[in-house]
């Protein structure tokens, strides 16, 4: 048995570690807080790069300029002069979130190996459309989910438009 599984991989069928090892990993509560953590890394990549280059390139001289109009405190610079500036940053970022969301279900399936996740613990909606749609083949169910998914993102992309988009 060693020769065709390798040395190593014997000891741990042996052993039972392997069996352990795939019980733990598919458990709901590991699974869940494994993928928090692996969401919250990957988010920090782009969004994390365009705030800092918002930060950057806020003029310094504005801030100079609200010293002389009145401004009294850092505060006050930051609802007034940084906050404005960056708001295009802001919009990017908000944008990159929702898609990164996305992400998170299929990180969910990518460490239980499974489609639902073990106990739902990980679901997404957009694992359950790929459930219904191409495990199940409910197609009407996964297209009324579609286009509960289309009216959130819609939503959300309006709120996010409203709060960081340029208005004339």
């Amino acid at each position: 048995s060693g020769d065709q599984d390798g040395y190593l991989n014997a000891v741990l069928l042996n052993n039972g570690l392997i069996d352990e090892a795939i019980q733990f990993l598919q458990s709901p509560d590991y699974l869940l807080n494994i993928m928090i953590f692996v969401s919250l890394w990957s988010s920090m990549g782009i969004g994390f790069l365009a705030m800092l280059a918002g930060l950057l390139n806020v003029d310094k001289t504005l801030y100079e300029a609200a010293l002389v109009d009145g401004i009294k405190n850092r505060f006050q610079e930051i609802v007034y002069i940084t906050i404005p500036q960056m708001k295009p940053q802001m919009l990017f970022g908000a944008v990159m979130a929702i898609v990164g969301a996305f992400n998170a279900g299929y990180i969910g399936v990518a460490l239980s190996g499974a489609n639902p996740t073990p106990q739902y613990s990980g679901q997404l909606i957009i694992n359950h459309i790929e459930d219904y749609g191409f495990i199940r083949y409910e197609m009407g169910y996964a297209a009324a989910i579609s286009v509960v998914l289309l009216i959130a993102i819609a939503f959300l992309s309006a709120g996010a438009y409203a709060l960081f988009g340029e208005k004339d």
